[in-house]
């Protein structure tokens, strides 16, 4: 959810005109945006009783849906769009990804920034993750009381300590992709610290999701403002930004018949089933020259990009 007084206001003002949004709030288009959505058929499920769905992922051994939402719901729903179970957690969930090693949940509820191992079965709190806020020295790099995490994203790897990596998008306060030390498998501890081990900024703030596509070796980052996903490659640097389909989206699931489906804040879900494959992207050189594997992000931005995040 897009929780301060600005960002709801600038999204309602882009709705209308992005120029007056970027003159009255700062909030500047990303540049290089498409005017239009790529073609392709769309679906819409409206889901009703799950409210302000923020987040979605697809879960490949249950091959089904689990969405979040900001009143506190979890829930799962069936590849036809119809929901299959629910429970209201409470708390203002904002983000959800999967181990699928183990196939469990792991959500994040916004303002303290808890992370929570979820049993998909029962949906029981099984253990809980407070993210530690440092990030080089500084104890508040992920300000108290900004706009937080909205979205998670599991990289699985088997020959990593923990299974696989987690990254995450911070909204705002700063607008940046960060990988979580999360210790999955190093601690058997109900409660536990996730902590902050690299850090990248994204321009086109706010930042509403993030899934890892496997396909295109690739982050893709939802922006709900501007209604759109950044490609975002393995150094950190965005590729090309897509318009996706839907009103507030603030999630985006990927399956392997290459659907993708979105979920809006306004409420429901969308299938969209592109024409042909929307995140490709060109394939960047300098990703290749650092020699790093998929999922890794410099933890530490060139002296111009930090200068331009911080002027934002």
């Amino acid at each position: 959810m897009i929780t301060a007084i600005r960002p709801k206001i600038c999204n309602a003002l882009c709705t209308a005109s992005a120029a007056l949004a970027a003159v009255v709030f700062g909030c500047m288009p990303p540049l290089g945006l498409a005017a239009s959505v790529p073609e392709g058929a769309t679906v819409q499920w409206p889901l009703a009783g799950l409210e302000e769905p923020s987040a979605i992922v697809y879960h490949p051994i249950r091959r089904s849906f689990f969405v979040v939402g900001d009143e506190g719901d979890i829930a799962e729903v069936d590849l036809q769009g119809t929901l299959l179970k629910q429970k209201r957690i409470r708390g203002d969930l904002e983000a959800i990804t999967c181990d699928p090693a183990t196939g469990r949940l792991y959500v994040v509820r916004e303002g303290h920034e808890i992370i929570f191992e979820v049993d998909p079965d029962t949906f029981k709190l099984l253990r809980r993750f407070d993210l530690d806020r440092t990030f080089k020295g500084d104890p508040d790099f992920l300000q108290r009381g900004g706009d937080g995490i909205e979205g998670l994203t599991f990289v699985a790897d088997p020959a990593h300590a923990e299974g696989g990596r987690f990254f995450a998008v911070n909204q705002y306060d700063p607008a940046v992709l960060v990988e979580l030390h999360i210790p999955l498998k190093s601690s058997t501890e109900r409660f536990e610290t996730a902590t902050v081990v690299g850090a990248w900024p994204v321009d086109g703030a706010p930042l509403s999701d993030i899934a890892w596509s496997a396909r295109d070796q690739a982050f893709l980052i939802v922006s709900a403002l501007w209604r759109s996903v950044y490609v975002v490659d393995s150094v950190g640097e965005v590729l090309r930004k897509v318009r996706v389909p839907g009103f507030m989206q603030e999630g985006l699931a990927l399956l392997p018949d290459g659907s993708v489906v979105i979920a809006q804040d306004s409420g429901g879900l969308i299938r969209w089933t592109p024409a042909s494959p929307p995140f490709s992207p060109d394939r960047n050189p300098a990703a290749a020259a650092h020699g790093q594997e998929p999922g890794k992000v410099d933890s530490e931005p060139s002296k111009d990009t930090k200068e331009d995040s911080d002027r934002r």
